[in-house]
């Protein structure tokens, strides 16, 4: 299943950081450091905001990558530790 194009359209500037959100959230699921990790570090450290970010976009766009693949099904989840 791939996900449907958006109607509306995007700078370049917003599809980069939405392609580098896509990576960073495949890379670090899988035990990768990569440099979206910095890119997007420097992005919100200069602007306070990402509302230009779809996550509704990014997510199912970094399992379809993560399928495609091989790597769902070793896909890394670690939850945040309860403050006991």
């Amino acid at each position: 299943m791939l996900i449907a194009p958006r109607q509306s359209r995007m700078d370049h500037a917003q599809r980069k950081r939405e392609s580098e959100s896509v990576s960073y959230v495949v890379c670090t699921r899988n035990g990768v450091r990569w440099e979206s990790e910095t890119y997007l570090a420097n992005f919100v450290a200069k602007n306070t905001s990402i509302d230009d970010i779809d996550l509704c976009q990014v997510m199912p766009a970094a399992g379809q990558v993560e399928s495609l693949l091989g790597l769902a099904g070793h896909t890394r989840y670690n939850a945040p530790k309860s403050r006991g």
